[in-house]
Parts: C-alpha cells; sequence; structure tokens
C-alpha cells in the first residue's frame, strides 16, 4: 500500500478509525496464520499418533505369540 494513499484515509477518516482497520487487518491475518498452524500441527500428531498405534499393535501380537509358545511349551512338558 502506498504511503499517499495511507496518508489520504487519515485525513479524510481521521486516525483512529484507520488505526482500527489496519488492526482488523492485522488480527484477521494472524488468526488465518494461527489456525493454518494449528492445522499443520493436528495433521502431524495424527501421522505420529497413528504410528504410534501401530507399534502398540505389534507389540501386543508379538505378546500374544510368546505367550502361546510359552503355554505350548508348558503344555509339552506335562
Amino acid at each position: 500500500m502506498d504511503y499517499s494513499v495511507i496518508v489520504t484515509m487519515v485525513g479524510s477518516l481521521g486516525f483512529p478509525i484507520v488505526a482500527c482497520i489496519f488492526i482488523a487487518i492485522f488480527f484477521s491475518r494472524t488468526q488465518d496464520n494461527y489456525r493454518s498452524d494449528i492445522k499443520e500441527m493436528q495433521n502431524m500428531h495424527k501421522v505420529e499418533t497413528d504410528k504410534m498405534t501401530e507399534a502398540i499393535n505389534n507389540n501386543n501380537l508379538l505378546l500374544q505369540r510368546i505367550l502361546d509358545r510359552l503355554d505350548k511349551e508348558a503344555t509339552d512338558d506335562k
């Protein structure tokens, strides 16, 4: 934005009104950036959570196989 436009706006509307307009624009852009950052962090967290869930499920399967073998060995020894 050109300085002459800002000076003209301040002259015709007054400084408080122009300041409020710029604050509103700044706030809107800040909120948009914040929302996009939060959405990106949520997506990254979803990927991490999915990987952790997969690892836990794999560990549960492995533990179940170990328990099955131990049970089989215990019944074979009798």
